[in-house]
């Protein structure tokens, strides 16, 4: 499937992890050993894969944010000014006449193997979540599988019961994009939430939400000190 569209959410500040990031947004935390960013990594990616418009929305430290993004070609910022009230669900939301096409929508501060995408893109469906199916971590959000399709995702899902976990990375397709925003503006309301709600109220009216599992390929998301000490471990 051909991708028109990258959105990546940027706009969150990053209270964990303010001490590493030096009050920065934490998407430009620099990669042990890749000589780039955690966002400047998944521009590269999204480019490699032939995606011609990525769009990054910014909020907290936007013109920190926007410097070091525009310096590449491919790239749109757009500003979100709410971001300290709300969650990621009402940051996409505001952006809702994006959702008009086939896209990949990410996390900001997700580090992944490139194989993900590339695996990811490849899969024929109106709505691809990634997951990992070897990991239930806390802190994160959680899935539930039957077959080939979720049937529950979020962090209500207990670690004990959860079939893997969600890592931020999702594909849909121009159909998928208009079953998402049909379903964010149902939720408009929901101001702390993430949009992966919006995926839940989705498998609960039926809809299929396909995935792909990226079992035993590396991804970490960094909210913490301690997810960017694994990362430099482990990462290379």
């Amino acid at each position: 499937m051909r991708i028109s569209k990258a959105i990546i959410l940027a706009a969150g500040i990053g209270r964990r992890i303010k001490k590493l990031s030096s009050n920065k947004p934490k998407c430009l935390i620099r990669i042990p050993k890749k000589k780039t960013s955690i966002i400047g990594r998944q521009i590269k990616l999204l480019t490699r894969n032939k995606i011609k418009d990525i769009l990054v929305i910014t909020g907290y430290k936007s013109n920190i944010l926007k410097k070091e993004v525009s310096k590449y070609k491919n790239v749109r910022v757009g500003y979100y000014p709410n971001y300290k009230l709300t969650n990621n669900l009402n940051t996409l939301l505001y952006f809702k006449n994006e959702l008009n096409s086939s896209l990949i929508c990410l996390f900001a501060d997700v580090v992944f193997d490139k194989k993900i995408l590339d695996n990811l893109i490849k899969k024929n469906k109106d709505i691809v979540a990634t997951i990992d199916t070897g990991k239930s971590l806390k802190d994160t959000m959680r899935v539930k599988v039957k077959k080939e399709r979720l049937i529950d995702i979020g962090s209500h899902i207990s670690t004990k019961n959860a079939d893997g976990n969600f890592i931020g990375v999702c594909k849909f397709s121009k159909k998928g994009s208009k079953i998402l925003k049909k379903n964010l503006l149902s939720l408009k309301k929901n101001y702390e939430d993430y949009y992966t709600v919006a995926i839940k109220k989705m498998i609960k009216n039926k809809q299929p939400v396909n995935f792909f599992d990226c079992k035993s390929m590396y991804w970490k998301e960094i909210d913490t000190v301690e997810d960017y000490k694994e990362l430099k471990k482990n990462f290379y």
